[in-house]
């Protein structure tokens, strides 16, 4: 029998390569580095961007990216003064 070949690991992206991204105020950011920046799931970013109602994003390639300043906007229109408030914005189907 002959020796298998090693693996190469598989890169994967750590909450410590998010923060670093996030840290020096990168302009795109990938979907767990957005999720990071923006205190999120991001199993809940990805959910949003399947079902509608999450931020802009682009996909370069099989890329998702975001911009960190669409990522802000889309936070700034999701302000309310009141849980009723908020309750109104959904039934009147603004993206909340």
């Amino acid at each position: 029998m002959t020796p298998s070949k090693p693996k190469t690991p598989r890169r994967t992206w750590s909450d410590a390569m998010a923060e670093r991204a996030v840290a020096i105020g990168s302009q795109w950011l990938r979907t767990r580095q957005a999720a990071l920046y923006l205190n999120l799931s991001y199993r809940t970013l990805e959910k949003l961007r399947s079902s509608g109602g999450g931020p802009a994003y682009r996909k370069v390639g099989g890329t998702v990216l975001y911009r960190m300043d669409e990522l802000d906007a889309w936070v700034d229109l999701r302000r309310f003064t009141s849980t009723s408030e908020e309750a109104l914005a959904e039934l009147e189907g603004r993206n909340v």
